[in-house]
């Protein structure tokens, strides 16, 4: 007897019980006012960019917030992507030897330690495996579409306006990203004003589908 063909509706659905299984509950709420703000913001546009100093919560919302999404049965996201300037902070690492992953690790740990704080790191080290979290290089986003996904990038202030330009450029259908950074501080710039942070802020500031946010030192919890 011929086996009946699954629709995508349930694939969807066993996608759906699959991350209901590993994320389960997330316990985050804001600390302050203006995270609560920034979860507003994160919620009501598709491309999001904030800067503000260490400590007030910039990745911590981002990654709880996109966890948050990625289990709601309502948006349909597939996968959260992680990926940041590669850009060495006072310390040359050399040739790194791996793949992809093994070279990026180092620039994106801050990033995973949060994922294994607020998952666990066995959860954390599924998501890998199940491709609910990947990790990708900005050298490689050029020539594809980011679709059904949650992209978070980082340290933006170590980005080049033209790495910046090229990841606008690459949201597709059904996509949000969250870009961050502190304008206050660069390990490539003299000048931060240099960045694509400063420039994505600056140049979008007045567009009506761009959330665009500052904390500041008031905020560090």
């Amino acid at each position: 007897m011929a086996q009946k063909k699954k629709s995508k509706a349930y694939y969807a659905s066993e996608t759906s019980r699959t991350l209901d299984v590993i994320i389960g509950d997330i316990d985050f709420k804001p600390k302050t006012e203006n995270q609560k703000l920034f979860c507003d913001l994160i919620d009501a546009k598709e491309i999001i960019v904030a800067s503000g100093p260490a400590g007030v919560g910039k990745s911590m919302v981002s990654i709880a917030k996109a966890l948050q999404l990625l289990k709601s049965k309502k948006h349909n996201y597939e996968k959260i992507i992680i990926c940041k300037p590669a850009v060495e902070s006072g310390e040359e690492l050399g040739f790194l030897k791996g793949d992809l992953h093994s070279k990026l690790e180092p620039f994106l740990y801050s990033s995973m330690y949060l994922f294994e704080k607020i998952l666990g790191e066995e959860k954390t080290k599924t998501m890998l495996e199940h491709g609910f979290l990947k990790i990708m290089g900005l050298g490689f986003l050029r020539g594809i579409n980011v679709d059904n996904a949650i992209l978070i990038a980082e340290e933006f202030q170590n980005a080049t306006p033209l790495q910046g330009k090229t990841l606008l450029t690459r949201i597709g259908y059904n996509s949000k990203f969250i870009i961050s950074g502190d304008l206050e501080q660069s390990d490539k710039y003299k000048k931060v004003s240099d960045s694509a942070l400063y420039d994505i802020m600056n140049k979008l500031k007045d567009m009506e589908e761009i959330g665009i946010f500052s904390f500041n030192e008031s905020d560090i919890v």
